[in-house]
């Protein structure tokens, strides 16, 4: 979307006028250890989520912490610029997307951690795509924060930005945005198997509000998460002018990988793979798709 020239012919786009100042950077980012909600079936299904899948949670609190660590490299003197401002910026909303989305998937409320983990994804790609597309950014904080006569308010200007080409290269979230675009709408499909998950040709058991634990669901999205905090750790190292990352937090993101690698190749777990049929439609496959551990698992194809 970007070009090497502004409107006015081929000077290059002038730096930002703001200055990075009062960064604050938490200092924990720590995952909830109690339910928000009253519900006997979320608080069933938060107790069943920590039992079955403890590795899931403390690999997403350890991407977190990694996250932290290398994300306060980028207030640094040397690195403290408008554009590790833009990186941060998407870095940070993609972050905390994580966060809620694992309070969501916790509480049984899959359908809609499915939207924020779409989210999530979304900010993930940007913030690799404006390595390539920062004049995007930085026109942005030429028009903005001006003052609107007419309403006498601070106009700030949308900013539209899709890193579309970044989702589309890359595989590993490539599918997640395309899953959890397609299940996070109302579609008929996905819909089922949130409100009656043992739907058949026969019969639509409906479960009106269904918040009750389910493994699939789980260790789905959970693992989405931990891929999408390892997309963001992957694409912080290849911004060391911004974020001059040290050999001990580059050991620790380089570990973090390898450990999320073990943890999705468990061949008993839930997982989406994209299926192409013989029309060339390409398709979603769920794997190992049950509701507790002692089921039997099944697959789904949408």
């Amino acid at each position: 979307m970007s070009t090497d020239s502004n409107l006015f012919g081929d000077l290059p786009i002038a730096a930002s006028p703001q200055r990075v100042s009062g960064m604050k950077i938490l200092e924990q980012l720590q995952l909830p250890t109690e339910s928000i909600y009253s519900d006997p079936a979320s608080n069933d299904s938060w107790r069943q989520t920590g039992f079955n899948l403890g590795a899931d949670l403390r690999l997403i609190q350890s991407g977190l912490d990694i996250s932290l660590e290398a994300v306060n490299t980028g207030y640094q003197p040397q690195s403290r610029s408008m554009v590790m401002a833009g990186y941060a910026s998407q870095w940070s909303r993609s972050l905390l997307s994580i966060a809620d989305a694992v309070l969501l998937i916790r509480s049984g409320s899959y359908q809609s951690a499915m939207s924020i983990i779409r989210q999530s994804v979304e900010s993930a790609a940007a913030f690799r795509g404006l390595k390539e597309e920062i004049e995007e950014w930085t026109r942005w904080t030429h028009e903005a924060f001006s003052t609107h006569t007419e309403t006498k308010a601070t106009e700030i200007g949308i900013g539209i930005y899709f890193a579309g080409s970044v989702i589309a290269s890359e595989e590993s979230i490539r599918n997640i945005y395309r899953a959890a675009s397609d299940f996070g709408r109302p579609n008929f499909g996905p819909t089922s198997l949130f409100v009656a998950n043992e739907a058949t040709h026969e019969k639509y058991p409906l479960h009106f509000g269904d918040k009750s634990f389910h493994i699939g669901w789980s260790q789905l999205l959970l693992g989405w998460a931990n891929v999408t905090l390892n997309f963001l750790l992957q694409t912080a190292i290849q911004n060391p002018n911004e974020f001059p990352i040290e050999d001990s937090t580059q050991s620790k993101i380089n570990t973090f990988q390898e450990e999320v690698d073990q943890l999705l190749s468990d061949p008993n777990r839930c997982y989406l793979d994209e299926f192409t049929d013989p029309e060339g439609r390409k398709r979603h496959l769920l794997t190992n798709f049950r509701r507790q551990p002692s089921d039997a698992p099944s697959r789904i194809l949408f």
